[in-house]
């Protein structure tokens, strides 16, 4: 039983602990304060250490450049590095000029498919299909489908050929081996495993300027005639100029650089270093395709031939500067279709499950997303049965990069429409360069499409 005393004493004992636990936790707050500002300190001088800012400049760089490098070099895929050599052997110099024109035309149509991919966290063929309707989807998706399965069989073509001439065994052995091996690539591997292969493979094409440089071209011509115009005439000489459009402005790069963005789960803030990104890859793309260029003018010019095989194109520059060129070339092909040929077959999935309203996506695992990934299976087995009817691997090479040619206007078409689309994109609508570039690139294509028609139909 508690005495008058000690229970009016109670209140006052609580009081004073109160008044202790706060004065414990006032001096811990001040403690914590103090050491926040001493971490502070060190962690800014850190920051503005040669080291860090070095480690920070270059992470950003990779980050940066990773997704644009990887659209960039799947457009110098097999069929546009031999389509870049036929270009060279057939017109020389005179061509160079379209890189100017190209670089600016093939940046803006893969910021823009980036700008869709992520502002509206969707597919561009679903996009279309939510906007323009299911047939116009459909038509979209059948012939970007196309272009890509018969460039996958002439990159498979392409590569086998290669191969047989280092090892010396049939080219069918490992037609069958590389589509099954980048068939288990994209079915069992997620897209962050597979875009860290093809983003480290990237390196291979700088092969082509050491080889480029090696040739000894002639430097004042070639400065010419990248500023200076030129237009050789024939029909021979338009398709490579075609060719060279199609292969540098391709249907599947368009539906895989909005895919890439989503899968990335990319936001709007990172938009403005998206299109850094973007602009950095299509330049190392054009970089690497005036060197062939180069390369492939200054050893075939003049021969009036046309290169048959992938083979031919390689042991052809052996004598010019010896076996590193054939190793080069060699490497490259190899290299280019490793990294080609997965992101031909991914947009095919991607353009039709968009057309189709399917899930899917490279991140999903293949019981989610069956259709999906049956698309990607059967683009790349039907590009293996293309790959072993006997074609001449260049010819189809070439071929295929003239229908792109084709029938790209119509996807540019498509792209512009959406572009300039508020219920789309809101504000992140194109801007007037964005219109002018994009609005060139097509009736530049278009104009040289008719051009070639007239002189096919003579």
């Amino acid at each position: 039983m508690k005495s008058s005393s000690e229970k009016m004493a109670e209140p006052l004992i609580a009081k004073e602990a109160q008044k202790g636990i706060r004065a414990i936790e006032k001096e811990e707050k001040l403690v914590t304060k103090k050491l926040q500002k001493e971490s502070k300190i060190v962690t800014d001088r850190f920051h503005l250490s040669g080291a860090y800012k070095t480690r920070r400049k270059l992470s950003d760089f990779f980050r940066l450049a990773k997704s644009g490098t990887i659209t960039g070099a799947a457009d110098n895929d097999p069929a546009g590095i031999v389509t870049y050599t036929q270009v060279g052997a057939l017109a020389g110099y005179s061509l160079l000029w379209l890189m100017l024109l190209s670089l600016p035309m093939l940046s803006v149509v893969e910021e823009m498919s980036a700008r869709v991919g992520v502002i509206t966290k969707k597919g561009i063929n679903l996009v279309v299909r939510e906007n323009y309707g299911f047939k116009v989807a459909v038509f979209l998706a059948l012939i970007t489908a196309c272009a890509n399965i018969l460039t996958i069989g002439a990159d498979l073509a392409g590569m086998a050929e290669v191969f047989h001439i280092i090892t010396g065994y049939s080219s069918a052995i490992f037609v069958v081996l590389i589509a099954l091996a980048l068939a288990y690539l994209l079915v069992q591997k997620n897209y962050k495993v597979i875009s860290r292969y093809l983003f480290l493979l990237t390196p291979i094409f700088l092969l082509y300027i050491v080889s480029g440089v090696m040739v000894n071209p002639e430097w004042g011509e070639i400065v010419k005639n990248t500023f200076i115009p030129s237009f050789p005439h024939g029909s021979q000489y338009l398709m490579m100029a075609v060719g060279l459009l199609g292969t540098t402005i391709s249907p599947y790069l368009i539906f895989w650089q909005a895919s890439e963005e989503i899968e990335d789960h990319k936001g709007v803030r990172e938009l403005r270093q998206e299109d850094k990104g973007v602009w950095l890859g299509m330049l190392f793309a054009h970089i690497v395709f005036y060197f062939i260029i180069i390369a492939s003018g200054a050893v075939f010019f003049g021969q009036d031939k046309l290169l048959q095989t992938a083979g031919e194109a390689a042991q052809a520059l052996q004598p010019a500067v010896g076996i590193w060129a054939m190793l080069f070339y060699s490497l490259g092909i190899i290299g280019a279709g490793i990294i080609a040929v997965p992101v031909l077959a991914a947009s095919t999935g991607y353009v039709i499950k968009d057309a189709m309203h399917w899930a899917g996506g490279l991140n999903m695992r293949e019981d989610k997303a069956r259709s999906f990934y049956t698309v990607i299976i059967l683009a790349l087995m039907v590009g293996l049965v293309i790959a072993l009817c006997g074609i001449q691997p260049v010819k189809a090479l070439v071929y295929s990069q003239v229908l792109n040619g084709f029938l790209m206007p119509f996807l540019l078409f498509a792209l512009m429409k959406v572009c300039n689309n508020r219920k789309i994109l809101g504000h992140f609508v194109n801007n007037i360069w964005s219109n002018i570039i994009g609005w060139l690139a097509i009736l530049v294509m278009l104009g040289f499409d008719i051009v070639l028609v007239f002189e096919w139909l003579k």
